[in-house]
């Protein structure tokens, strides 16, 4: 549940106002976010659900997953938790937009602290690629777990780490390397929102079976 919560707090934060609010230039950017101060503090507070999350995630991976291969189970739990404290550092950035009082004074300012959270964010990335990967080779050898959602996670995690490589090593211009994110958006989510329904539909099962 915490996975599509974070889902869809997500594709409003990220999808809906972060990128709304996105300009040509620094100064329109920067009106943006002042005529729009109330939506971006509602974005902000979008942000700490998914950190919430993300961290909720964290631990019940490790837990469901800790019988199947405790010590892998306990290395990708870590490396989420590293990828959620870059997150964390992202985020601050944004917050910091948040007390600059006069945003068009500040737009070169501001197009920074953007600059500093989209780089962060992204390196952060590359281990949640990795995450991904380990939790791929989880799934396989799970007993609950269907194979075919482990290779989904070994795909989105290398597609993951692939683009923000790319992305960190400015190999491609920043238009090139969005659009490629936007075309491979299905495969990098898919494994990780199948493997939460799953999750739901067998713990449901489990309940009722014991209510039998």
């Amino acid at each position: 549940m915490s996975l599509i919560i974070m889902a869809i707090a997500s594709g409003f934060s990220y999808g809906y106002v972060h990128t709304s609010l996105m300009a040509k230039t620094p100064l329109e950017t920067a009106q943006n976010f002042a005529n729009n101060s109330k939506i971006f503090l509602v974005g902000i507070a979008g942000w700490l659900v998914i950190i919430s999350t993300d961290l909720i995630v964290t631990f019940s991976f490790c837990t469901f997953f800790i019988s199947t291969n405790r010590k892998i189970s306990m290395i990708t739990a870590g490396i989420r938790l590293i990828y959620t404290v870059f997150l964390i550092l992202a985020v601050y950035q944004l917050v910091a937009i948040r007390f600059i009082e006069q945003p068009t004074v500040f737009a070169n300012d501001i197009t920074e602290l953007l600059g500093y959270f989209e780089q962060i964010w992204s390196f952060g990335l590359i281990l949640f690629g990795l995450h991904l990967i380990g939790l791929g080779y989880l799934s396989i050898k799970s007993v609950h777990v269907p194979n075919v959602l482990g290779y989904l996670l070994y795909l989105g995690g290398v597609i993951y780490i692939i683009i923000h490589a790319v992305k960190q090593s400015s190999l491609l211009d920043i238009k090139t390397v969005q659009s490629l994110e936007n075309e491979l958006a299905l495969p990098m989510a898919l494994g990780e929102m199948l493997l939460a329904v799953w999750l739901i539909y067998i713990g449901l099962k489990k309940s009722l079976l014991t209510d039998k």
